[in-house]
């Protein structure tokens, strides 16, 4: 019966050296995921700011030329001809030597 006995075999236990392996491993594997993920999270960033330049450079484009329009219209009401068409039609002014005529309707 001895030669019938069925010996169980233990289960080895991993050495210490195995368990560092597999720790480092882990580590390693941990590290690359966060590298990996900051990476991705930072091209994300960038392309969004990106977006965000292009627009504010449109905007300041728009301002720019908003800027000139109004230039053009300080000088246009600022002309000599603008200010002396003003004061005639809307405050009723006349130049030295001449008559100002009120038609009156009936």
């Amino acid at each position: 019966m001895e030669n019938y006995n069925i010996r169980r075999q233990k289960k080895k236990k991993p050495s210490k050296s195995i368990k560092l392996r597999r720790l480092v491993v882990i580590i390693v594997l941990f590290c690359f995921s966060a590298i990996l993920y900051n990476f991705y999270q930072g091209n994300q960033e960038k392309e969004v700011m990106e977006a965000r330049v292009l627009a504010l450079q449109d905007e300041i484009s728009k301002l720019k030329s908003s800027k000139e329009d109004l230039k053009e219209q300080i000088e246009h009401i600022n002309s000599k001809g603008f200010i002396e068409k003003i004061a005639r039609e809307e405050l009723g002014l006349v130049k030295k030597g001449e008559i100002l005529y009120i038609i009156v309707d009936e």
